[in-house]
Formats: C-alpha cells, structure tokens, sequence
C-alpha cells in the first residue's frame, strides 16, 4: 500500500478514504491489534487441493501481505479425513494437499504459509478458519448427525455416535492446537 496510507485515521491521498476514515486505522480484536480494517475473508481458492498446495498458498497469501491487508483469513481446513474434501491419487490413497490439518507433517506445511505471510509483512495477522464440511464433505468417510446424503455430495454420510462425536471435538481441538503452533 501507499506509504501516504496513516494508521492514525489522518487523511490518506488514496480514492475514497476520506468516506472511509477508519479504514486504515487500527482495529483490536480481544487481545489482537489488527494493522487496518482491511480484512481478506475466507474463501476456497482451489490451490489447497493443488499440486504443490502449501508453497502455492504461501505465495498467494504473501501477496495479499505485500499489498497491505491487515488479515488473512484461509480457506476452510477441514480437522480431520472425514470432514474435508478428499482426492485420490493413482494407488486410491487419499490426497488432501494443503485441505487439511490433523497431523505434524500437515502442521509444518501450514506454517510454510503463515512464514510466506509474516516475511511480506510481519504486522499482518493470519488465520485460518476450521471447516468440517459434515454431509457436504466429498469422500467415502464423511459424518453426519444422520446418515442422510445431501444433494451436492454423492456420499452418504456416517451416522455420528456418542463416540463419534467426541472424536469430531477431539479433532477439532487438535486442530486448533495445530494451527497455534502453526502461528495461524
């Protein structure tokens, strides 16, 4: 961004900040200060299935840094297999790229992205929303409540137990806590 852009809310030279004052001010969330209100919301991009997912993200995401944005929010993550989009390579293993984050290894790919991030600009803030796509979910392994398949899913989804459920908490939890080391 221009270097007349002021976080102090004073006038910046670009078009429309003087109808959008604050825009280029500070924001805190909890206990997060956010360097401007312009916040990249999440949305699927397509690389986190991609050949080479991680070093790609990490080059979009950089760039979005580089251009000023004050947060990135990643597209979903899904917790766990059975929760998130799910490709199969030539043998029938499961491939999730960079669409997932349950493990170490996944975790350290991750944080290709968020070290691509923090390089552009280390006042950027980074986050990633957890998604577990439930019924929606494409792969032979989604849960659901019941075992109901949706219209956009040619799965029908595992019938979620007591057990189950606490294993989507688990996971989810595990996620979090992932992403956290990730510095997502």
């Amino acid at each position: 961004m221009s270097a007349a852009i002021e976080t102090s809310g004073e006038q910046s030279e670009l078009p429309g900040h003087a109808k959008y004052k604050r825009l280029f001010t500070p924001l805190k969330i909890g206990s997060v200060t956010v360097k401007n209100r312009a916040i990249m919301g999440s949305m699927h991009t397509g690389l986190e299935e991609s050949p080479n997912g991680f070093e790609r993200m990490a080059a979009y995401f950089a760039e979005r840094a580089a251009g000023g944005v004050g947060m990135i929010i990643t597209g979903g993550i899904a917790p766990n297999e059975e929760g998130g989009m799910v490709f199969r390579d030539e043998n029938g293993d499961a491939v999730f790229a960079a669409s997932k984050l349950s493990t170490d290894a996944e975790a350290d790919g991750h944080k290709l992205i968020t070290d691509a991030v923090h390089a552009a600009d280390p006042d950027v803030k980074i986050c990633m929303q957890i998604l577990h796509m439930g019924p929606l979910a494409m792969n032979d392994q989604l849960v659901a409540p019941s075992a109901v398949r949706s219209r956009i899913s040619k799965f029908t989804p595992n019938e979620l137990d007591a057990e189950g459920i606490e294993k989507q908490i688990e996971d989810h939890v595990n996620c979090a806590r992932l992403a956290q080391e990730s510095r997502l």
